[in-house]
């Protein structure tokens, strides 16, 4: 071999080995250089991985004699050469597989990988609208209350209503955008009156204020959604039949294990409908002892300690109360494995699941209602906690992060994913609204409770409750403000970058 041959093979097999060889082993592949060739300068790349194989191509240079092509398409699916295609049309004829660059290999290797792991059969999440609205303002909270104060006025809901309509393509009679503009505007202006007065109220005064000032914007949502709620009377409708949700006291001494459950009539599955998911399974009575539990299927009942470990926002205080399993996870893009992908637009995406507490299992993950695959647990230089790698799946949209529930805070930085903790809401508002059904029982109906929370042996849970209020004061009026306009919101200080 003369060495400019020798230094070729060199290169081809370096390239081989930096840009297909370790990939595909980083995803789980067995893979390996199966065969040389010399003359023709190209090499033979063969992966295996469960009962898949495939085989590629790597050549030194497309402009490379006709009889190689041939009988390389013989043997592999996908021939890349090391650099650019040169004239590939005078030499690659006559064969039916696809010449690429390298630079290419990253999305066939992304169909492979869904060959093992096909696409996840759950739904991808309905992202709001890619329409959004930046609030700038002193006191963003001030600035989000504005924008909704608006929508008090039956002229502005009713603006809003139709043009939510006609950017889904829905016709609603006129009557109709009246009734629900009506609607909106009352349970607006009860919602500010709810929420008015709350910092300066006690504690379990806020409760009370919150809960309901969440009914009130919950109903303000159901009224603006197009094929929502047509009038008032619909939404009273529902909470004839009660909230929705049941609680049990505590059986071992914790406020954290108070049970909190859904049910098939009231308010709270009528709203779970309009946002998507199945009630179906809802139990239609409530349990009445610890032992009834029994009967229900485990994802219909969770514990208030569970659902307040759902909310990113309270993580730090919480574990300073209970010890308990995170139900969240940061999700960032594995840009280094996607990069190719976005620039093919393969509608997959590589993205990295973070737990911070390291108490997350990979089993549990592999339950959760999200277009995920090839979940695989890996290792990141310098991160606390765990980190698994997954394909996100997207075909119906154009980025990775609208297939998600992504949840966004301004207590904390980039963007969370919450697991379900009760049946399979994710939903941010709803845990909270959840929570403070909790809490308003409490305070009304077990009032020797709620005072060893304030002042007695449950006192460590005080600073964990007003934590907990204080979050959701700022951030309900902000999502309910989403999902009532149906934009994306962000809110600023001015001068701020972001």
């Amino acid at each position: 071999m003369d060495n400019g041959l020798k230094m070729r093979m060199d290169i081809l097999r370096g390239a081989a080995d930096q840009q297909i060889i370790k990939p595909l082993r980083t995803h789980g592949w067995n893979a390996e250089i199966s065969s040389e060739h010399r003359v023709g300068e190209y090499l033979i790349i063969r992966a295996t991985k469960q009962e898949v194989e495939n085989k590629v191509a790597l050549l030194y240079s497309s402009a490379t004699e006709n009889k190689h092509y041939r009988k390389m398409a013989e043997e592999v699916s996908h021939i890349f050469t090391n650099g650019a295609l040169y004239m590939v049309e005078s030499f690659a004829y006559g064969i039916d597989i696809p010449v690429t660059p390298i630079d290419d290999f990253f999305p066939v290797m992304a169909q492979w990988n869904k060959q093992v792991s096909p696409s996840s059969t759950a739904k991808s999440y309905k992202p709001i609208t890619k329409s959004s609205r930046r609030i700038t303002a002193e006191n963003p909270l001030d600035g989000v209350w504005a924008h909704l104060n608006q929508l008090a006025s039956v002229k502005l809901s009713e603006k809003l209503i139709r043009g939510r309509a006609s950017s889904e393509g829905i016709e609603l009679p006129q009557d109709q955008i009246l009734t629900k503009a009506l609607g909106v505007a009352f349970c607006i202006r009860s919602a500010t009156d709810y929420f008015r007065g709350m910092p300066h109220e006690s504690t379990n005064k806020r409760v009370l204020s919150l809960y309901y000032g969440c009914l009130a914007l919950a109903s303000a949502e159901m009224l603006a959604a197009p094929n929502g709620c047509v009038d008032l009377d619909q939404v009273e409708g529902m909470t004839r039949f009660g909230h929705g949700l049941f609680t049990l006291p505590s059986t071992s001494g914790s406020l954290g294990d108070l049970v909190v459950g859904v049910l098939a009539s009231g308010f709270f599955p009528q709203w779970m409908h309009s946002l998507g998911h199945d009630i179906g399974g809802y139990p239609k009575s409530k349990p009445k002892s610890p032992s009834d539990l029994q009967k229900l299927a485990p994802t219909m009942h969770t514990t208030l300690g569970a659902l307040l470990a759902a909310l990113p926002e309270v993580s730090d205080i919480l574990d300073q109360v209970y010890a308990l399993e995170p139900s969240w996870l940061s999700a960032v893009i594995d840009y280094e494995s996607s990069a190719p992908l976005i620039r093919g637009r393969t509608g997959s995406t590589y993205v990295h699941f973070y737990d911070q507490s390291d108490k997350i299992k990979k089993a549990r993950l592999e339950t959760v209602p999200w277009p995920i695959a090839e979940l695989t647990l890996v290792e990141i230089a310098e991160s606390k906690g765990t980190c698994y790698r997954a394909r996100v799946d997207h075909p119906d949209c154009e980025y990775w992060h609208q297939a998600l529930p992504l949840h966004h805070s301004p207590f904390f930085e980039g963007s969370a994913l919450i697991l379900p903790v009760l049946s399979d809401v994710v939903e941010h508002r709803a845990i909270c609204m959840s929570v403070l059904y909790a809490l308003s029982i409490l305070v009304r109906y077990m009032p020797s409770a709620w005072r060893r929370v304030e002042g007695g042996d449950w006192d460590e849970n005080l600073a964990l409750m007003k934590t907990s209020l204080n979050m959701m004061e700022r951030m309900l009026p902000q999502q309910f403000l989403e999902s009532i306009t149906g934009e994306r919101i962000a809110s600023r200080l001015p001068g701020g970058l972001f």
